[in-house]
């Protein structure tokens, strides 16, 4: 008896039929290693994206200097360490303190709290860096048509603010991609 081949017929990738259409079914240890590959390319794009968006505000302290260095009267010198001291607060912020996915409202809290309580500098260096942003802000204001200041001093002014807020947004951006959620996702598909 002659060994008989059945020949498939030729499909276009781009052929719509149903077979395609159908998702592809992942085992338990599939899904595992998935979601631990997505994981680790998730925490390694985050770590990119914090080198790159640290250097925004340590490189806007050089902006500064100059108005440190050459500025006659105090008051200028004086704005100067106070935007040089935001901008550092901004990159230490990105840093140094996690972000924290708030908690669902329908969900239940742990019995006991594991993590370390965050002490008052990890609290509140946020709303004051926001507020010493604000102050800089009417410090720009009140620069803008003065004498005896850089004309474009005021702007300066504004920068610590601008780059605060991008970094605010660049954190929440970083934090809206969860990979753990994927974990609640997972099906019961046995493997062969």
């Amino acid at each position: 008896m002659a060994s008989t081949r059945l020949r498939n017929a030729f499909k276009y990738s781009i052929d719509n039929s149903d077979d395609d259409d159908e998702p592809m079914e992942l085992d338990e240890e599939e899904q595992e290693k998935l979601i631990a590959k997505l994981r680790r390319e998730n925490e390694e794009r985050n770590r990119q994206f914090m080198i790159i968006f640290s250097a925004i505000p340590v490189t806007s302290v050089l902006a500064f200097l100059p108005a440190i260095m050459t500025s006659a009267s105090l008051h200028p010198k004086f704005v100067s360490l106070l935007a040089i001291t935001s901008l550092l607060s901004t990159a230490y912020i990105l840093v140094f303190i996690p972000s924290q996915r708030p908690p669902e409202p329908g969900s239940k809290r742990p019995m006991r709290h594991l993590e370390p309580v965050p002490g008052p500098l990890h609290q509140y260096l946020s709303y004051l860096n926001a507020g010493l942003s604000l102050l800089l802000g009417l410090y720009a204001i009140g620069f803008r048509g003065r004498n005896g200041v850089h004309d474009g001093f005021w702007m300066l002014c504004l920068l610590p603010g601008l780059v605060f807020s991008i970094i605010v947004v660049a954190r929440r951006v970083m934090l809206s991609v969860d990979v753990s959620e994927l974990e609640g996702l997972k099906y019961g598909y046995k493997g062969a």
